[in-house]
């Protein structure tokens, strides 16, 4: 802006005695205040004047401290308090003490019922479509918990639990600006869960123990929590008091002792109830203070750099499909072609054990290479792959393909001759999931915006959600039973199911012993039956934490009763 002042036309109408102001040097515009910009960005855009982000900035955002500072000032702290010492209780009773069952279902359903209004505190915020699906992975992984004790299962379970919650939760709370299924997504989400719980501890702290005092002089109006500091204080002197006044009379002492029979009071479990569950309670109530503020960081979206250069990889794409296509045409020869009989010398043990994990390896290595590919090779002028990288791409994808084919096949071969096993069904959804990513990836190269991290997000979900609910144990003993029942030539492996499976296996076991035509089959039937309800301690003396139900453990418990009494009388006669 040019401040000289404004010249008549007429000369006379001029004033020499005013010395004119020179006009000031061009300077950037200063940065608007709350807003920062990255520093990619090499000049400053001039401000609009309008209070809103000029060009190129982004509005600052609070730090993870202060945040969560503002936050804890606006909370209910008393009532956030004592939910959070039921949580906790909870958690100490159930996964920190390793009774996985239908408290972890209950566990689950509390976290949401607690916390998810303390997340949802600002009355305009409405659930989004992607945050509502989550919940239906989300309750059939509950469900599971109370449904199968299988170790395999539980460990499935737990893991997707955890991170589906974490990824809807942060979805919920806006610690994030990402789209589901995306990799800024799954920083955001382990951010919220594995590193501002722990930041925000001691605020967190701070914020309780100080929840009594008023704001205007800073001193404290509340009796509440100074009454339970002195309740905390008083549980180590009376258990003191109670030991010496113990020690000083024996009538006492025998009352005592009276007093704690009567109540079933075990004071182990009950020190270790309250150490687990303060644990419990230092980890949730930083982490739902985090992700109420809402806080997350502003990442630059930069464009994405693309090395690759098209020609170059197309050439070695290509050198490569010729070795899929010869490799393939040895498939069709010798599996495809003749039925699954293999040349003179080689076994289906040899065979299909040992080339079913290569094409395994080789497939999902093909998968990840076509990724890299359509992500890191540089477009053409129209923003898009060069047809003749396409091609190559779909030719080694199809190619993958008759892998994943010719390992199925082995695979039902290898099964249909030595039975099934949770490791070979496990095998089986392992190449459907890569199967389905190379048909994805397929669809990606001739539809270039087709979301393929949504795509193959939702399909390991949906996959991974349906495992935990599917009785993986009682469907591989149930198809063992069935092919030896239907096929007099085919043998029957007991002691795997009586050394591997779970209570989910017994129904299995308990037909077999009912039906089977060999009196060896059906005596070590039963004995499997007995091995199992040891090693899960059914229909015994032991009384297993209510925390630990779950159904398959309650259908075996009615069946076990029987094999137990004979199984004694013949032990004991």
């Amino acid at each position: 802006m040019n401040n000289l002042p404004e010249s008549n036309t007429h000369p006379a109408a001029q004033q020499p005695s005013v010395s004119p102001t020179p006009p000031a040097a061009p300077q950037a515009p200063a940065q608007p205040a709350n807003y920062y910009r990255p520093p990619s960005y090499y000049t400053y855009p001039a401000a609009n004047g309008q209070g809103t982000a000029p060009s190129g900035y982004y509005e600052k955002k609070p730090g993870y401290i202060d945040a969560v500072k503002e936050t804890l000032s606006n909370m209910n702290l008393p009532l956030f308090l004592i939910i959070s010492v039921i949580f906790g209780w909870v958690c100490a009773r159930t996964i920190m003490t390793g009774h996985i069952g239908v408290g972890m279902t209950v566990m689950g359903v509390l976290f949401y019922a607690f916390y998810l209004p303390f997340m949802l505190h600002k009355q305009h915020k409405k659930l989004s479509v992607p945050e509502l699906l989550l919940f239906i992975p989300q309750i059939a992984v509950l469900a599971s918990f109370t449904l199968y004790c299988s170790p395999l299962n539980r460990t499935v379970a737990l893991l997707l639990s955890f991170a589906l919650l974490a990824v809807q939760t942060t979805l919920i709370s806006g610690c994030t600006e990402s789209k589901p299924f995306s990799r800024q997504l799954l920083v955001d989400a382990g951010a919220s869960y594995l590193a501002y719980p722990f930041l925000n501890l001691a605020e967190t702290a701070k914020a309780i123990v100080g929840m009594g005092k008023n704001a205007k002089d800073g001193k404290k109006d509340g009796n509440g929590m100074k009454v339970l500091i002195g309740l905390v204080i008083s549980i180590p002197v009376v258990i003191v008091l109670i030991i010496l006044l113990c020690r000083a009379d024996q009538m006492f002492a025998v009352w005592v002792d009276t007093v704690i029979r009567m109540l079933n009071i075990n004071f182990l479990r009950i020190f270790s109830d309250v150490i687990l569950t303060v644990l419990a309670m230092l980890y949730v109530m930083p982490l739902i203070a985090s992700l109420r503020s809402g806080y997350h960081n502003s990442a630059d979206q930069s464009t994405l750099n693309r090395p690759l250069d098209a020609i170059i990889t197309s050439t070695v794409l290509y050198a490569a499909s010729l070795i899929y296509i010869v490799f393939v045409a040895v498939q069709f020869r010798y599996l495809f072609a003749s039925g699954g009989k293999l040349p003179m010398g080689y076994t289906y043990a040899g065979y299909c054990r040992r080339g079913f994990f290569e094409l395994v390896f080789v497939t999902a290595l093909t998968a990840i290479v076509i990724a890299v590919v359509c992500m890191l090779t540089r477009h053409n002028d129209k923003d898009k792959l060069p047809t003749y990288t396409k091609v190559a791409l779909l030719l080694i994808s199809a190619c993958s393909l008759v892998m994943m084919v010719s390992a199925a096949y082995r695979l039902v071969i290898y099964v249909r001759e030595y039975g099934m096993t949770v490791s070979r069904f496990n095998a089986g959804i392992v190449i459907a999931f890569i199967a389905v990513c190379v048909v994805v990836m397929m669809l990606k190269i001739l539809f270039e915006q087709l979301k393929v991290s949504a795509v193959i997000g939702s399909v390991l979900i949906i996959l991974l959600a349906a495992y935990t609910i599917f009785n993986v144990d009682g469907f591989v003993a149930g198809y063992n039973v069935d092919r030896y029942l239907n096929d007099s030539s085919k043998e029957m492996d007991v002691d795997y199911i009586r050394y591997n499976l779970s209570p989910a296996a017994i129904p299995e076991l308990d037909r077999l012993a009912r039906t089977a035509r060999n009196s060896n089959i059906r005596s070590d039937a039963e004995g499997g039956i007995i091995t199992i309800c040891n090693y899960y301690n059914l229909c015994n003396d032991y009384n297993p934490h209510l925390a630990s139900w779950t159904l398959d453990r309650a259908n075996a418990n009615e069946i076990v009763k029987v094999y137990r009494e004979n199984y004694n009388k013949i032990l004991y006669n």
